[in-house]
């Protein structure tokens, strides 16, 4: 029996590899159906195309993190070098202590370039959906540690509330000390901000709102030291204060961010999922679409009808599409298991090949 499809969704058939080549029809039917998805890949992979190719982005991404964390690592060292330099020239103990607390923002990267190894070691018998969580892991360490440098700008500001003389101006050189902390991490911030978003990666974004706060507690005192200029001592504190707000703030939602993605949250709309499986051949709809991982290591449970008419090896073929069109078309998705059912017998679907049409029974 001849199965129904939608001619409205029939999109034309394209197997071939050129003159004198020709394929199996599986191979071919396969690379049809990429084709069908719209992708650039037609006619140019035979094989299990989208495992290697989420393969290949995996390793390029977590790559490209670790140069990122290393560039920013390197920044970060010479902004601290200078920072001990002036404070120990100076003899000004707040800017030299300032320098160990940039060597922290150091060892946060050196966090970031550990856990991104340990994110990209393959699965194994004791952790067989891999470990990229630790970049997870790691982030949230990050974002504990904004909460520990908020309670430090709050302990300063109650000190300086309870000191009665006025904080000592800085010099000319504690003024080049900030102003080049300054353009530095505002530099950081907005590198690794986008690289964040380019690479999807929780760590990035937690580092760079670190580096942030480090960038507010700078204005903080420049602020600071311009309204005790001006007279205004009781600004000094409340500056630190609202700082130490700002801190806070920033550190939950890391936090929220990250625990959000430990505990499973949804990563991609159930309707992005839907459109972009129900636009592969043979396949009438989807339902039961759940998602979970993180940025850039996105796993899809889901269940799908399928024409009735197909027999289990070709039922096996267009799961695979299934699974292929996933990882080629929606960011991020690394791993997908599919629970296929038959369609009712009046169902609509995407024009299959030739070879699907007919039951086994009456094939030619």
């Amino acid at each position: 029996m001849k199965p129904k499809s939608d001619p409205d969704e029939a999109l034309p058939r394209g197997a071939t590899d050129g003159p004198g080549h020709e394929r199996s029809a599986a191979v071919g039917d396969r690379i049809w159906a990429y084709g069908v998805l719209g992708t650039e890949l037609a006619g140019n992979f035979p094989g299990p195309v989208a495992d290697s190719l989420a393969t290949i982005m995996s390793k390029d991404r977590a790559r490209s993190i670790r140069q990122v964390l290393l560039f920013t690592l390197l920044l970060n060292m010479l902004v601290a070098v200078l920072k001990l330099v002036v404070g120990t020239l100076t003899h000004m103990l707040s800017v030299r202590a300032d320098g160990f607390h940039s060597l922290t923002d150091g060892l946060n990267n050196v966090l970031g370039v550990v856990g991104m190894w340990w994110a990209n070691r393959p699965p194994d018998a004791g952790h067989p959906y891999g470990h990229e969580r630790m970049e997870v892991v790691a982030g949230s360490v990050v974002g504990a540690s904004l909460l520990l440098v908020s309670w430090n700008v709050v302990q300063s500001a109650l000190a300086r509330l309870q000191a009665s003389d006025a904080p000592a101006a800085p010099d000319a050189s504690t003024w080049i000390v900030l102003v080049v902390t300054l353009a530095v991490n505002l530099f950081v911030v907005l590198y690794e901000t986008s690289q964040a978003k380019r690479l999807n990666s929780p760590f990035l974004a937690s580092d760079a709102a670190h580096t942030l706060s480090d960038v507010l507690v700078t204005v903080g005192v420049v602020a600071s030291v311009v309204c005790v200029h001006f007279g205004l001592l009781w600004a000094d504190w409340v500056a630190a204060f609202v700082v130490a707000g700002f801190i806070v703030v920033a550190g939950l939602r890391i936090l929220a961010t990250n625990v959000g993605y430990l505990m499973d949250s949804a990563q991609v709309p159930t309707e992005t999922i839907e459109t972009a499986v129900r636009r592969v051949p043979g396949v009438a709809s989807a339902h039961k679409i759940r998602t979970r991982g993180q940025p850039g290591s996105v796993r899809v449970d889901l269940h799908i009808q399928i024409a009735p008419h197909l027999d289990v090896v070709h039922a096996h073929e267009v799961t695979h599409w299934v699974i292929d069109a996933l990882k080629l078309e929606v960011p991020g998705v690394t791993d997908v298991v599919v629970h296929t059912e038959p369609a009712a017998a009046d169902a609509r679907y995407p024009e299959l090949p030739s070879r699907m049409l007919y039951t086994r029974g009456e094939r030619r």
